[in-house]
């Protein structure tokens, strides 16, 4: 997305020759920038679990998200001439502009070359030989580190490439050419993120589809809003069709697992932090204030996340879904101002979360993560687009509790903070008690759990229900 930024700033706005610009852009800047987020970032996390890895790769998403927004906002309109533009060609009684059969020769070449590269070079053969067993390669004679590094430089220089050539057709939009990730993963993993044939057919296929629903499905209606999400769905659907993933067994290391504080030190630590809370909100006021409390509210629903993926070991994109289904059921029993609303929101959002929980049993990692975000983008879709109808929002009124209202500003942050503690205290409960300690061992050792008999598949969808219900809480 970034890089195709770039190259309209070379080619457009510089006026540079598109032979210059591509070059510029493809084999200078794209594989430096590829080399430097391996070197700076992945190196680092080298060895964590998939769900750092995961977060790290999204925090960079995000960060460069906003360095396009804020470098090439979206108010000034930016077009992207295509290759040959103006020229085509008739082929079997259809007609075919040059920079489609560019892109058709692109992917077809780019297929080839990394079939080649893959497994008919030495380098191509260490990248395979580094994702199976990094520590054996090393023990080979082989250099991961340079590998890596290579192989990030040469998927950044592929994804610029891919940008350039459909952001003429996209057009330069951050958010459009930024969720051109969820398409390619969509092809991926037909091909199980291994064969490339697969991949190929893979996106032929979701290609073929999106271009039919823009022929024949309808252009008002519920069915409308099908076209957007059809990478979403294919990815939804394709994830469900995987094998089930093997049990990973524990592994001995040398870190040492978080402390969980007694009972009178959370009492004190919690009370302190809401008398801070409350003599903070008392000397702030207008943005400031209302900045605070929807700190403390993001606050509980990442503590959700505590519970999901720090205890649970789970991976999940879609907590801010379950936000957003415990503000919607709120509105909806007496516009959120009972506790019957945040109640219901979070028993509604707990029951979504089970649901979602059941066909991603089969998942771990990339691939459970992937599940939850298509989760995410099509519930955007296809339900808040129809609740909110592309805009505005809904009327939720400040909570009144046994006679007490907290429509002031600084009673509602206060009362916010009484709640972070609240739910901060039942995750550590959780965590003290039996379910707490069956989290660990499933996020140590599923083979082990699974060979003492317990029950993994109920285990996941009570932490995925408890989790959806916390972020429920938050988002009412």
């Amino acid at each position: 997305m970034l890089l195709a930024f770039l190259y309209w700033q070379l080619r457009v706005h510089m006026h540079w020759p598109a032979p210059f610009a591509l070059i510029a852009v493809l084999f200078i800047l794209a594989p430096l920038f590829g080399a430097i987020v391996e070197r700076v970032l992945m190196r680092n996390v080298r060895g964590s679990d998939t769900g750092v890895a995961l977060m790290v790769t999204l925090g960079l998403l995000l960060f460069l998200v906003g360095l396009a927004l804020w470098r090439f906002p979206q108010t000034e309109p930016r077009a992207l001439p295509e290759f040959f533009a103006g020229h085509s060609v008739r082929i079997f009684s259809v007609n075919m502009s040059w920079h489609e059969l560019i892109e058709i020769a692109t992917a077809g070449l780019v297929a080839i070359f990394l079939r080649l590269l893959l497994f008919r070079t030495r380098i191509g053969i260490a990248m395979r030989a580094v994702v199976d067993d990094r520590d054996l390669t090393a023990l080979n004679g082989g250099r991961p580190s340079r590998v890596s590094a290579l192989s990030w430089a040469l998927g950044t220089m592929l994804a610029a490439l891919a940008g350039i050539l459909l952001a003429p057709k996209l057009g330069l939009s951050v958010l459009n050419l930024t969720f051109l990730v969820i398409s390619a993963y969509a092809a991926a993993i037909v091909g199980q993120l291994k064969s490339l044939p697969l991949t190929f057919a893979g996106a032929l296929a979701l290609g073929l589809a999106e271009a039919y629903a823009i022929g024949y499905l309808p252009t008002s209606g519920f069915l409308s809003h099908i076209k957007p999400t059809l990478p979403m769905l294919f990815l939804f659907a394709v994830l469900l069709f995987l094998p089930q993933v093997r049990l990973r067994v524990g592994r001995v290391v040398g870190a040492r697992s978080a402390r969980v504080p007694a009972w009178r030190e959370v009492g004190v630590v919690g009370v302190a932090f809401v008398v801070v809370a409350w003599v903070v909100a008392s000397s702030l006021g207008g943005t400031d204030l209302a900045s605070m409390g929807q700190g403390l509210a993001f606050g509980i629903i990442m503590l959700s996340l505590v519970l999901l993926a720090g205890y649970g070991g789970q991976t999940s994109l879609c907590q801010m879904t379950f936000v957003g289904i415990g503000a919607v059921v709120a509105s909806k029993i007496s516009h959120g101002s009972s506790p019957v609303g945040i109640l219901a929101a979070a028993g509604a959002a707990g029951v979504v979360g089970a649901v979602i929980s059941l066909p991603a049993l089969r998942l771990t990692g990339l691939y459970l993560a992937l599940s939850t975000l298509a989760f995410a983008v099509l519930a955007d879709n296809l339900f808040f687009l129809q609740v909110f109808g592309g805009g505005g929002g809904l009327a939720i009124h400040r909570l009144s509790l046994l006679g007490i209202s907290f429509n002031g500003e600084i009673a509602y942050t206060v009362f916010l903070a009484a709640v972070f503690v609240l739910m901060g205290a039942f995750v550590l409960a959780i965590r003290r008690g039996p379910f707490g300690r069956l989290l660990s061992a499933m996020k140590d050792s599923p083979a082990a759990c699974a060979t003492l008999g317990l029950d993994l598949t109920r285990t996941k969808v009570g932490v995925f229900a408890l989790s959806a219900g916390m972020a429920g809480v938050g988002g009412a």
